[in-house]
Parts: C-alpha cells; structure tokens; sequence
C-alpha cells in the first residue's frame, strides 16, 4: 500500500535521508540499501511516484556513491 500522493514529486533531500536511515537502522551498504529502497518503497516500479521523483532518487544515490 502506497501512502504517498503519486502527484508529489519527492526531493534528492528526501532519498538522501530515507537511504541514510535505512543504512544507519538496518546496518545495510549502500547497494543494499537501494536494493532495499527499489523493493519496498517503489514496489518494483521506478516510475510510481513520477519521473521526476526517480530521477531525484538517482541522484541521491550519485551523491551517496561520491
């Protein structure tokens, strides 16, 4: 069950604290926490919440990466 809205576009200061939580609360690496954030939050589908929400992901993800 989604609970957020698919009209609102989630920010790239919102994937870094989500994927930072989840590494700090589960003890995950980065690849395991996006693994982990692809399968749960997304539920499979990169596109749920909109294009621009994903690519905000992505690029959270490249900051975390360095």
């Amino acid at each position: 069950m989604k609970k957020i809205s698919s009209g609102s576009v989630l920010g790239k200061a919102y994937f870094l604290s989500y994927l930072q939580l989840v590494m700090n609360s589960r003890g995950f690496d980065l690849d395991q926490a996006t693994a982990y954030t692809l399968q749960t939050f997304f539920q499979g589908d990169l596109c749920a919440f909109g294009q621009q929400t994903y690519e905000n992901y992505l690029s959270a993800v490249d900051e975390l990466r360095g």
